[in-house]
């Protein structure tokens, strides 16, 4: 019966769908600032690591319980929080050719993708291989093909699974660097318990040449690979990294190392900040490579780490949500009671980066949780964070002389904030406590204004004025059916938003939606126009790098399950369909199979989709399919 309650109490606090009371209610603590701290040794690290406890979770995962006293014990009492920001030269500036770029988050920070173009060519990771295209309209044809990673060997070891892969790698994303082509891949091998086992490499090929490509360099590290971003030639490449089996005297089962073609080099102690809570026996590596050199030209790995990356011209943030419980134990007639409050915070690592050096230089958190990159953004040496703050509460009562056993439940509350940061990452200026009951879906920051979206039932698009870090104000509340999932700023006054439209009363997704807002006046925004369109999906309400944005060229291009779509927008009338490209129409004279992580781009007068069997190339005079190649 004690196990059936204690299951039952996980699942009606992870579910939220949870009433009654608690009789002795709780309150969440406030959130102290601390800073980080370096091992001294190899030894060092290794007692972190021993004092937490491995616990088994349900979904087949791995939870980690803190053990307090290895971590107050390893720091002493100096702190990183506060350290100044080193200078990172201005951003490079995209070509003025007339082209389209990754869609990005920071303008002049460029972010790995599957296909790029310079203007000329078209590169394209696909199967393992890079490709590349010579964009000429219709003429456009393959100039070349270079395996980046070979199949991976293959052995029998079920009749449930025909193969079990001794070595698997493959292609993630990729940049461009002048004449040189950046190509990360993701390399997991058969004992993948070890730590040597999760790698993630860089491959540096010279395209000079482009019929013929030349592999240059490969660098690597340890861990999955979490996020990457490409300024002024240095590649900073970004690793999470987990450690299973480790042994005190064998340093190389728990310290990550950085590779050079295969020659392995352990990252050495004084690399390694401690974050003040380790939640996991793992580590977030960061890394900043020299293209041109091919060279690591500065290392900075964290234990502890986070999820979320956000990057700045400066600086580069890493956020950890942290799941944390406050328990009150007191007499209750018969029985003892403990009320119990669970909650989120945000823990947030801030990195001073340059071409040389990547440090770490403050550490804070923020109440809730964050989803993607674009809850946080820099604006002139602030930090700004969208979350929400879920907090559940319930009371056990355990009599176990008489073997009773009861709760009760005072359900989940969620609420919304933003809040502002100085580069200490202490709290300057807030606005929380908004939407009680919704979480946010999408944010969009716009200099001194904040957009952020939450739902329930209805979208309420808040519109924040920062100009006052110390005192943000909330300007407008815009409630909508339905929400957006993802926010662009269009042009000066306009804002768009891909989502979905939604019942009113119950909260029901329907179809796909494409808002735009007239963002004019902060203080009156307005949905000016919206079309629902016949989809349901598209990867790019999870992923902006497969929309495309463009007001000057009056384009808004996106997969969708059955084609690519391109609309362009009207001040008087709205959204219109400029064309919709089937993936697999033999009406058109050519066949190929559909991906919904397709690519659009434009170069001159041609609009070309990239998919994972060819190109369509459509005239933009007309925008009617010229050519197909697959």
């Amino acid at each position: 019966m004690k196990r059936a309650l204690l299951c039952l109490a996980a699942i009606m606090l992870l579910c939220g769908s949870i009433a009654g009371c608690v009789v002795s209610p709780l309150s969440i603590p406030p959130i102290k600032q601390s800073g980080l701290d370096f091992a001294s040794d190899y030894d060092s690290v290794y007692s972190i690591l021993a004092g937490i406890s491995y616990q088994g979770a349900g979904g087949g995962g791995i939870s980690f319980i803190e053990s307090s006293n290895a971590i107050t014990n390893f720091f002493s009492s100096g702190s990183v929080a506060g350290l100044a920001a080193k200078a990172a030269p201005p951003a490079s500036k995209a070509d003025s050719s007339d082209y389209s770029s990754t869609n990005v988050q920071v303008e002049g920070i460029d972010e790995g993708d599957i296909v790029k173009t310079d203007g000329a060519y078209i590169y394209v990771l696909r199967n393992g291989s890079l490709l590349i295209y010579k964009a000429d309209g219709a003429n456009t044809r393959l100039v070349s093909k270079t395996m980046v990673i070979e199949t991976a060997s293959a052995i029998d070891i079920s009749p449930y699974s025909r193969y079990e892969y001794k070595q698997n790698e493959h292609v993630i994303e990729m940049y461009l660097c002048g004449d040189l082509v950046v190509v990360t891949t993701q390399l997991s091998q058969y004992d993948y318990w070890s730590l040597d086992n999760q790698r993630c490499n860089v491959y540096i090929y010279d395209a000079t040449d482009r019929v013929a490509p030349k592999l240059s360099y490969k660098l690597g590290q340890d861990g999955h690979i979490l996020a990457s971003r490409l300024i002024d030639n240095t590649l900073y490449l970004l690793s999470t990294c987990y450690v299973y089996n480790f042994h005190e005297d064998e340093p190389e089962t728990f310290v990550p190392a950085l590779y050079t073609n295969d020659a392995r080099t352990l990252i050495a102690p004084d690399c390694i900040a401690i974050m003040p809570y380790v939640s996991y026996a793992g580590y977030t590596i960061v890394s900043a490579i020299n293209v041109p050199s091919g060279k690591i030209t500065a290392n900075q790995t964290i234990l502890g780490g986070g999820s979320i990356v956000y990057m700045s011209e400066q600086n580069l943030y890493i956020a950890d949500c942290e799941y944390k419980t406050v328990e009150n134990s007191f007499n209750y007639g018969i029985f003892t009671a403990t009320d119990y409050l669970s909650y989120t915070i945000t823990n947030i690592t801030r990195l001073a980066i340059s071409k040389n050096s990547v440090e770490v230089a403050a550490y804070g958190s923020v109440p809730g949780s964050l989803n993607n990159q674009f809850y946080m953004d820099e604006y002139k040496g602030h930090l700004r964070v969208v979350t929400t703050d879920n907090s559940f509460k319930y009371s056990v009562y355990k009599n176990e002389a008489l073997g009773l056993y009861d709760y009760k439940w005072d359900g989940g509350n969620s609420s919304n904030g933003l809040y502002v940061l100085d580069m200490s990452l202490a709290r300057v200026g807030a606005v929380d406590n908004l939407a009680p009951g919704e979480i946010v879906y999408s944010v969009r920051f716009d200099g001194d204004i904040g957009y952020f979206v939450t739902f329930r039932t209805v979208d309420p698009l808040f519109a924040v004025d920062l100009s006052n870090p110390q005192k943000p104000e909330v300007l407008s509340a815009l409630k909508i059916p339905g929400f957006s999932q993802y926010l662009h700023v269009f042009s000066d006054g306009l804002l768009f938003g891909l989502g979905y439209d939604a019942d009113e009363n119950t909260g029901m997704r329907g179809s796909m939606k494409l808002s735009m807002f007239d963002t004019s006046n902060p203080k009156d925004v307005t949905e000016a126009h919206t079309l629902l369109i016949n989809s349901y999906y598209s990867t790019a309400l999870y992923n902006h790098k497969a929309i495309l944005v463009d007001s000057k060229k009056n384009i808004i291009g996106f997969p969708s399950e059955s084609a690519y779509l391109i609309y362009g927008y009207n001040n008087q009338t709205g959204f219109y369909l400029r064309a919709s490209i089937s993936l697999n129409n033999a009406s058109e004279g050519w066949w190929w199979a559909w991906n919904n992580d397709s690519r659009g781009l434009y170069i001159s007068n041609f609009f070309y989709i990239v998919s994972d069997n060819g190109i369509a190339v459509i005239d933009m005079e007309t925008f009617k399919l010229i050519a197909a190649i697959s």
